[in-house]
């Protein structure tokens, strides 16, 4: 039964979501900017989960993290100082972060910094590596090279990236992703039309910020090397906003959706911080080369899914008709799937329209309540990794059902 004083806390945790403000103001070093985190602190994707029992790009990214930081001068040494508890191995939404794949995030790596103007909270995201990809952030490999790329993007590009964004005001992401949404990306896994808005923006912020030549060419040189740079600013946005409507007492609305491989995790906003796990999802989709398969890919790892929980990705599939059709849909498909989730909303958000479905809006604000009366379970858009790290194939997973049960119980 769905009781009065949830619907009405629902209601006001659903406003709070749509109404969100958030705004990417900077790029600075962790430790710098992450309330909590230490010099021995590593933050990595999903609910928190004992080294012993990570996969791949977990096991391996806390490792990298540890050379990168200089805490430890090899493999062997890393893992015996973990294991001697003298590292402290946390989920990166307990501090309000979040990114795609491992999440991996220390001290001295540089973060995206989101405002979200209405509570005043501030979420974060290791920005994705220019050359390097997902480098240790997002697919936990490290290596010499992804070493001296980490060291360049906390050092020279943050600083620039900082400068240029105070000079304009920060940069109003739903209003990105809101003509983005128009253009046919649905933000999660498709984001082409996103991407170069975004590279617009700081290119023309970049030319009034007092930046020299040379280091307006250094910083758009970056950027132009990252594809899909907003993903990653996709995901702090996502947490940020999510954050401002966490905490209403006897609310449903699903705040968090993470994994970490091996478990996934959800929170409601009436539940606080307190996550309600189930056995990570597998993949549906296509791998990158006919040598991968089902054997190959790691169970959902990645708190990218908070994107979902935001109200984009696969609530908003119906605005990407490429993406659908990337895996055999079409535009029926993708709308079909769209009405779908919206079953399972609280409402829709109004900022993001979908042109082709006769400017309907993406549906938002997962509803535990609903998932459990309907059986419809959120379909998540996201990156296949490797058991042994690194992105091998584009699909969709369903967040478990056991989730929502354990989170009502």
């Amino acid at each position: 039964m769905n009781s009065a004083r949830e619907t009405a806390a629902n209601a006001e945790a659903f406003r709070r979501l749509v109404e969100s403000r958030p705004v990417l103001t900077g790029m600075a070093r962790a430790g710098e900017v992450i309330p909590g985190m230490k010099p021995n602190t590593v933050l990595h994707s999903g609910p928190e989960i004992e080294f012993s029992a990570m996969r791949g790009a977990h096991r391996q990214g806390i490792v990298g993290a540890l050379l990168f930081e200089g805490i430890a001068r090899d493999e062997t040494e890393a893992v015996g100082m973990i294991e001697a508890g003298e590292i402290e191995i946390r989920a990166a939404n307990d501090f309000n972060s979040g990114a795609p794949g491992s999440g991996i995030t220390s001290s001295s790596m540089a973060v995206l910094v989101v405002e979200e103007k209405t509570s005043g909270i501030r979420a974060f995201a290791p920005p994705i590596e220019g050359v390097q990809g997902g480098g240790l952030g997002g697919w936990g490999v490290c290596n010499p090279a992804i070493r001296e790329n980490l060291r360049s993007i906390a050092g020279v590009i943050a600083p620039l990236f900082s400068r240029v964004l105070a000079s304009c005001g920060g940069i109003d992401v739903k209003a990105l992703f809101a003509e983005g949404v128009t253009m046919g990306d649905e933000e999660h896994t498709r984001q082409v039309a996103t991407d170069a808005l975004f590279f617009a923006q700081m290119a023309a912020a970049s030319a009034s910020a007092g930046l020299t030549a040379e280091e307006r060419c250094t910083l758009l040189d970056y950027l132009g090397s990252c594809r899909r740079f907003v993903h990653h600013i996709g995901c702090a946005t996502a947490v940020a906003a999510l954050k401002s409507a966490a905490h209403v007492e006897h609310s449903t609305m699903v705040t968090a959706m993470g994994g970490n491989g091996v478990e996934f995790g959800i929170k409601l906003s009436g539940r606080g911080e307190q996550w309600f796990t189930a056995p990570s999802p597998t993949f549906t989709g296509r791998y990158f080369s006919p040598e991968y398969s089902d054997r190959d890919s790691s169970p959902w790892l990645g708190d990218s899914s908070n994107v979902e929980a935001f109200g984009l990705g696969g609530m908003a599939a119906g605005a990407a008709p490429i993406l659908i059709r990337s895996r055999g849909g079409d535009v029926a498909t993708g709308a079909a799937q769209t009405a779908e989730m919206a079953k399972i909303c609280l409402g829709e958000n109004p900022q993001f329209i979908i042109p082709m479905l006769d400017g309907r809006r993406v549906p938002c604000g997962i509803d535990a309540r609903k998932v459990l009366e309907t059986g419809i379970l959120p379909m998540m858009h996201g990156g296949i990794l490797s058991r042994e790290g690194g992105q091998i194939g584009v699909g969709y997973a369903r967040t478990p059902l056991e989730c929502f049960r354990r989170a009502l119980n």
